[in-house]
């Protein structure tokens, strides 16, 4: 008789949600999906087409992944940037998906760069739309040095 402890039962349920996490960030990375987040949610790309969005605007060239979803398919995923933001004196926050993406009709090739946090659930018991602040703001300062002074 198999009796499974609290601690399997622990590594076993982290294992699940790990698993969940790393499928549905897999799936977000999915240039197809994001063009489509993009083009409901980010108003400079409104009038552009999925298709526009996936292939000449998300990060400026398209990139092939090397692993697809389905192993016998080729499906174009994003190459990202760095998904940690390191700080002395506030620690490290990890991003789910940080990319970047040109902005159209811009002559000077402007980009944005977009963070997407998938959340399972509805209400996580804290307010989103300040860690979304946060996010932003670190996002912005972290670029001190570097894109500005």
């Amino acid at each position: 008789m198999d009796i499974e402890t609290t601690v399997a039962q622990a590594i076993h349920s982290a294992d699940d949600k790990a698993r969940y996490d790393a499928a549905c960030k897999r799936l977000l990375s999915e240039k197809s999906i994001l063009a489509r987040i993009m083009r409901r949610c980010v108003p400079e790309y409104l009038n552009c087409s999925v298709e526009d969005i996936e292939k000449r605007y998300i990060e400026g060239t398209p990139q092939v992944g090397e692993v697809p979803v389905f192993p016998d398919g080729q499906s174009p995923i994003i190459r990202g940037q760095d998904t940690s933001d390191k700080s002395v004196s506030e620690g490290t926050v990890t991003y789910d998906i940080r990319f970047q993406a040109l902005i159209p009709g811009t002559d000077d090739r402007l980009s944005l760069i977009i963070n997407i946090e998938a959340q399972n659930k509805y209400n996580p018991g804290y307010p989103l739309t300040m860690r979304g602040i946060y996010y932003c703001a670190r996002m912005i300062s972290s670029q001190y040095g570097q894109e500005f002074v």
